[in-house]
């Protein structure tokens, strides 16, 4: 009975089996032939024989790649390229170049002038775009540095998904940079110094050129698969910028990632900056777009030739596109500064009464730019620390300080005269005679002896000189403060703040001699001979209140354009200054 039962399943065993086998056998017959049975994960992942393609068979640029897979991919790049050593170092030095600023008290930047630091700020910004270019240009080179581009064919994103994944990884750095700028400009922004206008689009410089490094990092990775080259592109590229930087009035400059300004000018109104900024951030963003596309188009080894690319036809649309932007943008640029924005310039300069707003403090009349006017807050220290020490009759009259802007003897490089006839018209309609001029540039006076640093000991002596001459230098020439007064002159300038004490000191360590002081860097100037700083400086060593005392008390003749030096000296309870040789000085 059990032997009939066993020869009973094995009957039914071997009919389901060939049943079995007829159902596979049909199924077999209804693939093409050909197909290759799908591959097993680790097949897929190893590229084991078990995954094989038809002969002559190769992976169009992205072939079916999931948009997610790509967004995927960005983000891990993403963080790669943040944390790569490129760019930390650089993200380490502009840290360290604000860190340093703001440990030492940042003297030069307690008075921003906004329109200026907005461009200021792009130059050490070019760090990140530095580690940028460095950092994605390694970043797609990693695969053939380490030996595994080849396991690359196995993947499911081809090498143009790939590319484009690199190039939105560059995202988040353009975002980083895009902050670093902005917290930088608040910072400025926020001191009690600040005047003028934010200018948007030059801070939309910087990051629109790491975006152009990132891609022009990955355009040549894709061009010249090598890590030496980038660094000697970033080489010629700082080059430009440095050259660029030299010819700082040269319309060609534009065509640089930024554009620099002569630092030594005097800032302006930020109606009379005429930057191109627009047509600069669409030259940068055009030619980011294009290094895009041609990453995008370029192909490496294995990849389908051009004409069975998918998206080659809409690439190269947009490359066209980007390449027109940028010849149009790069044209646009350089054309020479329009003419409304000239004679705006020129109304500015010998015209400004109509221009400007005036405020009175006490018994002065402050005029400047209305984007200066803030200003007269601090010009007033300096006026009541000068008229401090002078007898009431003095100190109660009226002054007026009258803002002005004069760039051509830093434009031209040589003395050029003031619009004085101009100028002095000007006030006699607006009722602010012998107005005492001052610049846009200004600081505490401890600015360490740069220009900021200067026009504040140049205002301080100019209106000590109107306050004891009744007058204001004039003529196209160096007009020499001899005796009495050229010691009253500095010692009251000299002793008006602590910032104006600081100012002539770092003046003094800068200049052997006596002391110059060109008006707004023109031909017409105030000049002081060896004895009279000698005199007046070692008076500013000696507690103010007592000095200050003997001034008032011998003012008339103090003041006189007849006492000596020796005689100022003696009222004053100072030794004589050393008599000079009789070659040395105008005063002699």
């Amino acid at each position: 009975m059990k032997e009939t039962t066993r020869r009973d399943t094995t009957k039914r065993n071997m009919t389901e089996r060939d049943q079995s086998g007829e159902g596979r056998s049909a199924r077999n017959t209804a693939e093409p032939t050909g197909s290759p049975a799908p591959p097993t994960r680790h097949q897929a992942r190893t590229g084991t024989p078990g995954h094989t393609r038809p002969p002559g068979h190769t992976r169009p640029h992205g072939a079916g790649p999931s948009r997610g897979a790509v967004l995927a991919l960005a983000r891990v790049e993403a963080l790669r390229l943040l944390r790569h050593p490129a760019m930390l170092a650089s993200l380490a030095g502009y840290l360290a170049l604000w860190g340093y600023a703001a440990a030492t008290g940042d003297p030069a930047n307690r008075y921003p002038v906004l329109q200026d630091e907005s461009r200021y700020l792009q130059i050490p910004l070019l760090l990140l775009a530095i580690g940028t270019l460095l950092a994605a240009n390694l970043g797609i080179l990693r695969g053939r540095r380490h030996g595994v581009e080849p396991l690359y064919e196995v993947l499911g994103l081809g090498p143009r998904s790939r590319t484009t994944a690199h190039l939105l990884s560059l995202l988040p750095a353009v975002a980083l940079t895009a902050v670093l700028a902005l917290a930088r400009l608040g910072y400025l922004a926020a001191k009690p110094g600040a005047v003028g206008t934010v200018q948007w689009l030059e801070i939309a410089v910087p990051p629109a050129a790491v975006l152009l490094a990132g891609a022009l990092g990955i355009l040549l990775a894709r061009l010249a698969p090598s890590p030496s080259v980038a660094p000697l592109v970033l080489a010629g590229l700082a080059a430009v910028t440095f050259v660029a930087a030299v010819q700082n009035t040269a319309a060609w400059r534009w065509l640089a990632i930024v554009a620099i300004e002569d630092e030594f000018a005097p800032p302006m109104p930020s109606e009379l900056v005429g930057r191109p900024a627009g047509w600069h951030l669409l030259w940068l963003l055009a030619l980011a777009g294009l290094c895009a596309a041609l990453a995008l188009l370029r192909r490496a080894p294995g990849d389908a030739p051009p004409a069975v690319q998918p998206g080659a036809g809409p690439l190269g649309t947009a490359a066209a596109a980007a390449a027109a932007l940028a010849i149009l943008a790069g044209t646009l640029q350089t054309r020479p500064l329009p003419a409304n924005v000239v004679q705006a310039r020129a109304e500015a300069t010998e015209h400004p009464v109509a221009q400007q707003v005036c405020t009175t403090l006490d018994t002065t009349e402050y005029c400047a730019f209305p984007e200066f006017k803030g200003r007269a807050q601090d010009w007033d220290k300096v006026v009541r620390g000068v008229l401090a020490r002078t007898p009431r009759e003095i100190a109660d009259a009226r002054y007026a300080v009258r803002q002005r802007m004069f760039r051509g003897g830093v434009e031209s490089h040589r003395d050029m005269p003031l619009p004085q006839a101009a100028w002095d018209a000007d006030d006699l309609r607006a009722g602010t005679r012998r107005a005492v001029p001052v610049g846009t540039w200004w600081s505490e006076g401890d600015a360490g002896g740069d220009a900021a640093g200067d026009a504040v000991a140049e205002f301080s002596t100019l209106f000590a000189y109107r306050v004891v001459t009744a007058s204001v230098p004039h003529a196209p020439r160096t007009d020499m403060v001899c005796g009495s007064r050229g010691v009253l002159v500095l010692w009251l300038a000299g002793q008006a703040t602590d910032g104006t004490r600081q100012a002539l000191r770092d003046l003094a360590t800068r200049s052997s001699g006596g002391f110059s002081f060109p008006v707004l860097e023109s031909a017409t100037g105030l000049g002081f001979d060896s004895r009279e700083r000698e005199l007046a400086m070692s008076l500013l060593e000696r507690p103010a209140d007592e000095i200050g005392a003997r001034v008032k008390a011998s003012w008339a003749e103090l003041a006189s354009a007849r006492t000596s030096t020796d005689r100022a000296a003696q009222l004053l309870g100072a030794p004589a200054p050393a008599q000079a040789p009789a070659t040395d000085g105008a005063c002699r």
